[in-house]
């Protein structure tokens, strides 16, 4: 019987939880160039891999203020920190329709966005990802305590 080396078993191991994880994880370059947009980016957003990877963001999502955006990102690029986005200051990056059957009464997934630097062998950060978290549960249960 044929059997796999063990890195390349790992490889589909990894680009497999990368497409099925229940977090949107999206690689941007520093001209906001797509290169990876998962499954869960997929179903949430309604954009297919190919209307997405190798695009720009502000042309794929032209609602996404650019020169906010970009402000945000500057500190991950320059300092190789993370940057976060919460839906409390902003309800969402993408405007992703809710499909939690749970929280419908959503009318869009709220989110947390975490942008984190990608950093190559040399030490240089010329790729950021972003991880999309759905904050809609927490959102929705949030502001029912405000409303009692």
């Amino acid at each position: 019987m044929f059997s796999l080396p063990a890195e390349f078993e790992q490889f589909h191991w990894m680009v497999d939880m990368v497409q099925h994880v229940d977090v949107g994880l999206v690689v941007l370059d520093k001209d906001f160039t797509i290169h990876v947009w998962n499954g869960f980016m997929i179903h949430h957003s309604g954009k297919q891999a190919h209307e997405a990877i190798g695009k720009n963001l502000f042309e794929v999502f032209p609602e996404i203020p650019s020169e906010w955006f970009t402000a945000k990102s500057k500190p991950v690029f320059e300092l190789g920190c993370r940057s976060f986005l919460i839906w409390r200051q902003r309800p969402y990056l993408f405007k992703c329709r809710n499909v939690r059957p749970i929280t419908q009464q959503a009318p869009f997934m709220y989110q947390n966005v975490t942008l984190n630097p990608m950093t190559s062998p040399k030490g240089d950060v010329d790729y950021l990802f972003m991880a999309v978290e759905d904050a809609t549960a927490e959102a929705l249960a949030e502001g029912r305590l405000e409303d009692k």
